[in-house]
């Protein structure tokens, strides 16, 4: 969002004059006072400096709760013993008080560290007052004065000449905000993104798949290969996100573009994490557009959902499918275009030009119903592998053999599915050692015929992604 050009959409709340103001100053000094008289402690005074008329807004309460979390996980982290706490809301801004037993020194040693270390630190005021009511400066520790939020001056210098306006200084302020927050969450998702990745090589056994028992049908990589490279693209899938969330006022097919280079860059880090091996090319497509996707939707304060995503994902990807106009068997380039000149495969574009069907419609319920069933997270994703590859078509498989083997695997893999589909109701979790046999047998299986359902795979960490995504 530009923040200048929707200040006062953004900033919305009751104005404040200067007797309230004054007023509120006296409640807090006589507050203050109290404390220091009731607990015989150092007392720490949070408020934040908020420019203009209007102290109180939903980014600046948003501003305010995170201060506190981040002020309770310093104090919980040195283990200062919190006598009180003390909160007031009112329209001249939210205000905390801590008593804290410990030394004045110490606390407000702390505090400028989490001043510096944090970019919101920039807008919080806090205040250490000893026993005696003075208050601690962050000179009487060598600290620099703050400096201007919008200048290279001296904070106070700015302030005492008024040097920029209100409105200067409020849109910069929730620019801070706006923009720690729009990186907090795209951090989040990127966790989620390399997280998912490591459930799905972690999953065992999966058949002709790299996971903890061996490579599958893959000479070229192995368990830790996988490893390797999802901890190369964590970066990427924030920078996916954020890419969403910066462009979430332009039309989706727009952004989509906007996907493309990103992508090639994360495709030459993970080549050189690996040594050249392509481990997750396809999770580079579709875990970007699913990045991308969410980013937009944040951006837009749209709540996630998956009716949600899969609209907007289908209104970016809408023209992800024009590179098969008038392809045919003749002059076919790729493995993809002949695959859709002889069947009408679209394979993993497909999938994201519907909103990734495969995973909402088919992987997630079962899943899912899975867990529902006392399965771990391990077998019940295995268990959701073995539905992608009976009901999804996967590309990979034709690549290393051909459409009849796929389907002949489909069969195949569909008669292991009905031992455990006809256990109804009964104890899965019991018998899975059982399964787990059949389905290493099976894995042996790929593993001679050179067969590794990749694309389903894929479809899985999907799975997994969405899944603690919802969670979160």
């Amino acid at each position: 969002m530009n923040i200048e050009a929707n200040i006062e959409k953004i900033v919305t709340g009751a104005y404040v004059d200067l007797p309230r103001m004054l007023d509120a100053r006296e409640r807090r000094q006589y507050i203050q006072q109290l404390l220091i008289e009731t607990y015989h402690c150092p007392l720490i005074s949070f408020t934040l400096n908020i420019p203009g008329p209007v102290k109180v807004f939903p980014l600046a309460v948003r501003t305010f709760e995170e201060g506190l979390k981040l002020i309770r996980t310093q104090l919980s982290a040195w283990r200062l013993p919190v006598k009180k706490e003390t909160r007031i809301e009112d329209i001249t801004g939210c205000e905390a008080f801590f008593s804290v037993d410990a030394p004045a020194a110490k606390i407000k040693e702390i505090l400028c560290r989490l001043e510096e270390r944090t970019t919101l630190g920039r807008l919080f005021d806090l205040d250490v007052i000893q026993t005696d009511r003075s208050k601690l400066s962050r000179q009487d520790f060598q600290m620099p004065v703050r400096k201007c939020l919008i200048c290279s001056q001296d904070a106070f210098v700015c302030s005492r000449s008024r040097t920029h306006t209100v409105k200067e200084l409020l849109v910069k302020e929730c620019e801070i905000m706006q923009e720690y927050f729009d990186l907090q969450y795209a951090r989040r998702i990127s966790s989620l993104s390399m997280a998912a990745l490591l459930f799905e090589v972690a999953a065992t056994p999966k058949p002709g798949l790299v996971d903890r028992d061996n490579s599958g049908s893959h000479k070229d990589m192995d368990f830790y290969t996988f490893q390797s490279s999802a901890v190369s693209l964590n970066q990427f899938f924030e920078e996916f996100t954020l890419l969403g969330i910066r462009n979430h006022e332009r039309p989706c097919e727009e952004v989509f573009a906007l996907i493309r280079p990103v992508g090639i860059h994360a495709e030459e880090v993970m080549l050189a994490a690996t040594g050249g091996v392509n481990t997750h090319k396809g999770m580079i497509f579709s875990l970007g557009i699913f990045c991308c996707v969410l980013g937009y939707l944040y951006g837009n304060e749209v709540p996630f959902s998956e009716e949600a995503f899969t609209r907007t994902c289908r209104q970016m990807t809408c023209h992800v499918l024009d590179d098969f106009q008038g392809i045919t068997v003749e002059n076919a380039r790729t493995h993809g275009e002949r695959l859709y000149a002889l069947y009408g495969i679209t394979g993993i574009r497909g999938e994201a030009a519907k909103g990734f069907p495969t995973v909402f419609d088919l992987a997630l319920p079962v899943f899912r119903t899975y867990k529902k069933k006392g399965l771990s997270v391990n077998d019940a994703g295995v268990l959701t592998l073995l539905h992608i590859i009976a009901g999804a078509v996967d590309t990979n498989i034709i690549a290393r053999s051909d459409y009849e083997t796929m389907k002949e695997i489909r069969r195949r893999v569909r008669g292991v599915l009905e031992a455990v589909d006809n256990n109804g109701n009964g104890d899965i979790a019991g018998k899975m050692p059982d399964y787990i046999s059949v389905i290493r047998e099976l894995d042996w299986e790929f593993i001679e015929r050179n067969i590794s359902p990749g694309g389903s795979a894929d479809m899985l960490a999907l799975t997994y992604f969405v899944e603690s995504l919802c969670d979160y």
